[in-house]
């Protein structure tokens, strides 16, 4: 998605909440959006998807009394700013854009640089941080399994005669975690024939 077609979209998303798009090219300002009016006016020449992202977190928000626009202690505009990057962000993914291409994706919706890093480095480190969280935790048990079934083959290979056997002192010897007791107590009972 070029520049142009992601305004359109916005555009179209905007008059989702009923909102009249006017276009002026003596605007001075980018855009502003009149919640009470249900009216946006832009400047053709300054706008930029980013602003427009802006303008449609405050219509769906209906943030009617807010302050300037470069305003950063208004929460306003805050959360604007914030939204706008992960509605963008989302946009950018649906079509087929990574963090690899980062840059892409500030050049295309005219994000400010450093607002937009922070916001998506932040959201793709704890989403990667949980996914692999997740995948880890599924591979370590099903590593485990056979790993464990390889260790106590090892360990039983020490004994010439079995009386007893100690789990606890196993995971010791082979460095497992104790919550790997009754993973192991089975496999040794399924090994030496005793359930």
């Amino acid at each position: 998605m070029n520049k142009q077609e992601l305004i359109e979209y916005l555009f179209l998303e905007m008059e989702k909440y009923n909102i009249h798009i006017t276009c002026d090219d003596c605007f001075p300002k980018n855009a502003m959006v009149n919640i009470k009016r249900k009216l946006m006016i832009y400047n053709p020449t300054k706008i930029s998807a980013f602003k427009i992202a802006h303008e449609l977190s405050h219509v769906i928000n209906k943030d009617i009394c807010r302050g300037s626009e470069n305003d950063t202690t208004n929460p306003q505009e805050v959360r604007a700013n914030r939204e706008s990057v992960l509605l963008l962000w989302e946009i950018f993914e649906a079509n087929g854009g990574s963090y690899e291409y980062f840059n892409v994706f500030v050049d295309i919706t005219e994000s400010p640089f450093e607002l937009a890093e922070s916001i998506i480095k932040k959201e793709y480190l704890e989403m990667n941080e949980a996914i692999t969280e997740i995948f880890e935790d599924e591979l370590k048990v099903s590593i485990n399994k056979q790993e464990m079934h390889d260790y106590i083959v090892d360990y039983i290979s020490y004994f010439d005669v079995i009386e007893a056997i100690n789990v606890y002192q196993f995971l010791d010897r082979y460095h497992l975690s104790h919550n790997f007791f009754n993973m192991a107590e089975k496999e040794f009972q399924l090994l030496l024939g005793t359930n």
